[in-house]
């Protein structure tokens, strides 16, 4: 690939910002009309748009890991499509491990256009909801 011989480098080097939860090294790599679509969830457009979606997420959980399955690059534009296994742990302590499939386009600079992340988010956000109804705040009032 001409623009980005080394995408196992940059998609591995992207993944450490990624799951370090480093939300302004993640944003760097995005062209500034790029996207991001995460599982069924309106598409984030701008890098505007992003960091909320990014600070949601981040603010929802402590860690997140990938557990690659296969990762090929698709065209010699910079499009890539990831296999993961995708271990999420909320601020409560719980742990999921969700399949997950994504696909990155980007442009001939580099920067990502498009961040599509193909999973079913319905585990996660089970477990948010859960967690947020058993916190003492959501009882009306402060633990003692």
């Amino acid at each position: 690939m001409t623009d980005t011989p080394d995408w196992i480098g940059w998609t591995e080097s992207f993944y450490t910002d990624v799951e370090a939860l480093s939300i302004d090294r993640v944003l760097d790599r995005f062209a500034p009309g790029g996207e991001l679509v995460f599982g069924n969830n309106p598409p984030a457009v701008g890098r505007v748009a992003i960091r909320e979606a990014l600070d949601g997420l981040r603010a929802a959980l402590a860690g997140i890991r990938h557990e690659w399955r296969n990762c090929w690059q698709v065209d010699d534009r910079g499009t890539v499509l990831l296999e993961a296994r995708v271990h999420y742990i909320t601020r409560g302590g719980t742990e999921l491990t969700l399949p997950c499939v994504t696909v990155i386009a980007r442009a001939p600079s580099g920067a990502v256009t498009s961040l599509r992340i193909h999973l079913d988010t319905s585990p996660l956000f089970a477990a948010l909801a859960a967690e947020a109804a058993t916190a003492p705040e959501a009882a009306g009032g402060l633990a003692t």
